[in-house]
Order: C-alpha cells, then sequence, then structure tokens
C-alpha cells in the first residue's frame, strides 16, 4: 500500500563507478509529519535506509554524498501535503486549523 511505504529509486554514486538504482523503502503512514518529533523520526528512518544503500566496499563505508541525495530524494518523494507538513514541521512553524461552522449562526 503506498500510504504505508514509500518507495522511490535511490541513485546511489559510487566513486567513479556509473550510478546503479536501487529501491528503498521509508515508512511514514504511522508518522505526524506536521510535528517536530515525527519530522526527525522520518529523517531518521531515511537516514538509514540510506546508510544501507550508500555502504560499499568490503569494510562497508558509507558515501555521504550519496546519503544526502537518498535523503533529499525521500523527502522529494512524499506526497506534496506531506511535504509541506514536514517542511513546516522542520522549520518549527506551529500547524494551526481554522474550524469554522457549516452555516451562519
Amino acid at each position: 500500500m503506498t500510504r504505508t511505504l514509500l518507495s522511490l529509486a535511490a541513485f546511489v554514486l559510487l566513486g567513479a563507478a556509473p550510478a546503479a538504482a536501487q529501491e528503498v523503502r521509508v515508512p511514514f503512514a504511522d508518522l505526524d509529519l506536521t510535528s517536530s518529533a515525527g519530522a526527525q523520526a522520518f529523517d531518521a528512518r531515511a537516514a538509514e535506509a540510506a546508510r544501507a544503500v550508500c555502504a560499499f566496499g568490503p569494510r562497508g563505508l558509507v558515501n555521504d554524498n550519496c546519503v544526502r541525495r537518498v535523503q533529499q530524494e525521500a523527502v522529494r518523494a512524499l506526497p506534496a501535503a506531506r511535504q509541506d507538513d514536514y517542511a513546516r514541521a522542520r522549520r518549527g512553524e506551529r500547524i494551526l486549523a481554522m474550524v469554522a461552522p457549516a452555516w451562519p449562526a
């Protein structure tokens, strides 16, 4: 289900080697991306997934540029409304809801 798992193609650049595409899944449906804690949890999940696909060599060294690009792609792959919520939460803005009556009082 697309709401439970975010699928994205992460382009991994390993030194001078050509880019290789790998699929990364970052679950976000259980997170409140309107809160700072939810945005931080999403960042942590994206970073963990990125480190898994950006490791190379026998020692599993991690390419930091690759990690940043995968994390950025994970945010871009969020649905537009969730991207807005995430961006506001990262900036520390509070998201307020306006409630208006359906008819004049």
